[in-house]
């Protein structure tokens, strides 16, 4: 099986439609704010001690780390020239075994697991922002309509934030608020294909091609998570014969909305972004589901036209890619469990 990670400190961009679609939001019905993101504000520079929560609170929590991100900043200062922030990290995480099960249930929650605990501080602030998506958006995005699937997740942010309340005890919390959903939160294909005897000839021929395919456009394959793969010999996902997440990068793109005079830097919620890809066992149809870029113009109200042009040429760009390899962008793929 190929895995092909970046070299330094990337960031993550996706994803979007085959036409570059403009930048919608849900006007079907008046919608009350909502919260997007609980935002944990801490004096001084928090960077230090949020690490050290990730390995010794999180880790024995059962949340892993693949491909973390640390000091982004730094790398924006070698390549630009400059940064206006102090710290930026991007530490993927993702409680696999409270993960797996629901992934049986519902294989969309993928979408955001692995997702983001972002920490950022501005230059000359003397404060520390530590932040992640709300379940409830995160449902809101992937159209997450069952129940036992939104209690699992809901439990395991639950547990997430009850040690970053323990670890920040004098942390001022508050919320990111957002009126309207993009349109089209998510895109969907389905790639059909020849079951080999042993599928695992497909699966190490579809990804060597999915990683060459990006790479050649200019894009890094930052991150890698196996979710079919068990340290433990427990089997949570026996409806799936593989199931597998990229993490998509685009340096550029991650420079100009977190980075630089009037960015963004709290919409690196989104950084990394899944891209996620399973095949239900017996079946041969490889399923491909991903944010679009929409949701962080929508949640974030991201207006100046330099960077809404450079969110519609990747949301183009990166489902041509995708298309080009054989695949047909679908509205959804039905899912029902199988009889085991």
């Amino acid at each position: 099986m190929k895995k092909r990670l970046s070299i330094g400190f990337l960031v993550v961009t996706l994803i979007s439609g085959v036409v570059a679609k403009e930048q919608k939001v849900d006007s079907s019905a008046a919608m009350s704010s909502k919260k997007s993101a609980i935002v944990y504000t801490i004096a001084g520079n928090a960077e230090a001690k949020y690490n050290e929560m990730i390995e010794k609170e999180l880790k024995p929590l059962g949340f892993l780390t693949p491909d973390p991100r640390k000091g982004v900043n730094k790398v924006y200062q070698q390549k630009y020239g400059s940064t206006t922030l102090d710290a930026l990290s991007f530490m993927t995480i993702v409680d696999k075994k409270a993960i797996k099960p629901l992934l049986n249930v519902d294989p969309t929650i993928a979408g955001f697991n692995p997702f983001n605990l972002l920490i950022y501080k501005h230059k000359n602030v003397n404060e520390t922002i530590i932040s992640h998506f709300t379940p409830e958006v995160v449902f809101e995005m992937l159209g997450t309509t069952n129940q036992e699937v939104k209690d699992g997740y809901i439990a395991s942010m639950k547990k997430l934030d009850e040690v970053i309340v323990k670890t920040f005890p004098n942390a001022k919390i508050s919320y990111k608020m957002y009126e309207q959903k993009a349109a089209d939160t998510m895109m969907n294909f389905e790639y059909d294909f020849e079951r080999p005897e042993d599928l695992d000839d497909f699966v190490d021929e579809i990804q060597e091609k999915i990683e060459d395919s990006f790479v050649e456009k200019g894009y890094i394959m930052a991150g890698y998570f196996n979710f079919k793969e068990t340290f433990d010999g427990s089997k949570l996902l026996p409806q799936m014969d593989a199931f597998w997440t990229y993490s998509l990068c685009h340096f550029k793109y991650s420079y100009t909305i977190f980075d630089n005079a009037g960015a963004r830097p709290e919409a690196a919620v989104f950084a990394p972004c899944t891209m996620y890809m399973y095949i239900q066992k017996g079946t041969n149809k490889l399923v491909m589901g991903m944010p679009r870029l929409q949701n962080w113009v929508s949640l974030f109200n991201i207006t100046d036209k330099k960077r809404l042009e450079f969110n519609q040429k990747l949301d183009k760009e990166i489902a041509e890619i995708i298309v080009g390899l054989g695949a047909k962008e679908v509205d959804a793929t039905p899912y029902t469990p199988i009889k085991l």
